[in-house]
């Protein structure tokens, strides 16, 4: 509850400057955005919370697009998919080698959420965009710990003995919500790169918390 608080603190004055977009518009002007966009990302996922203690920090890809309901406007809406894999804590192995009584020498963590935000924009310079961005969604979660070797499955396939190295496995799908900022970089021809950074939230019984920091382009 702590790190929500913080993260609240944090986000509140940046959705007050987002709210004065119109304002900003008027003293940029800056290349206007096409209509839709399509967009691929992906970057570094930083576990947070109790997820932490379970699953060490990982990696993040996706995809998805924006639609600007109204040209020249600065309110989109952004569709995406995503996918986050993580692997399993010392803490994580050792629990699943007490509770199911056999040897654990690995383990992952993989998320697959799907959302729809709302997206508001501030032009900062002529080609830059600060933005800020929430909505709400669906999230998978499966948690895999595994003997002598990796696990293949059907998110993720790498050498080793395939589904017979499953030891327990775990998997679920949850209500899911995010929040977060980032800049966007105007291209010529209506392309553009970001950075950004959200917040993400699966509300399974001990909600799986973690921070993708990831980089994209939009064509």
């Amino acid at each position: 509850m702590q790190r929500m608080k913080s993260y609240i603190r944090i986000l509140a004055p940046l959705a007050l400057l987002g709210c004065g977009a119109p304002a900003f518009a008027q003293v940029y002007q800056y290349p206007p955005g096409r209509p839709l966009q399509w967009f691929i990302d992906g970057g570094a996922s930083v576990t947070e919370g109790r997820t932490a203690d379970f699953l060490d920090s990982g990696w993040s890809i996706g995809t998805g697009f924006t639609l600007r309901p109204v040209p020249g406007q600065p309110f989109m809406l952004r569709a995406d998919l995503n996918y986050n894999r993580f692997s399993a804590t010392d803490q994580l192995i050792s629990l699943g080698q007490a509770v199911n009584q056999t040897p654990v020498d690995n383990g992952y963590g993989q998320t697959v959420t799907g959302f729809l935000n709302g997206v508001l924009e501030a032009p900062v310079s002529a080609w830059t965009r600060f933005y800020v961005t929430g909505g709400v969604g669906l999230g998978y979660r499966r948690i895999d710990l595994t003997q002598n070797g990796f696990l293949c499955d059907p998110f993720f396939c790498g050498p080793g003995f395939g589904p017979s190295a499953v030891v327990a496995s775990e998997d679920t799908t949850r209500f899911a919500w995010n929040a977060g900022v980032g800049v966007d970089f105007a291209l010529p021809a209506g392309q553009s790169w970001f950075v950004e950074a959200r917040y993400e939230r699966i509300e399974t019984q001990e909600p799986t918390e973690y921070l993708p920091i990831r980089f994209g382009f939009r064509f």
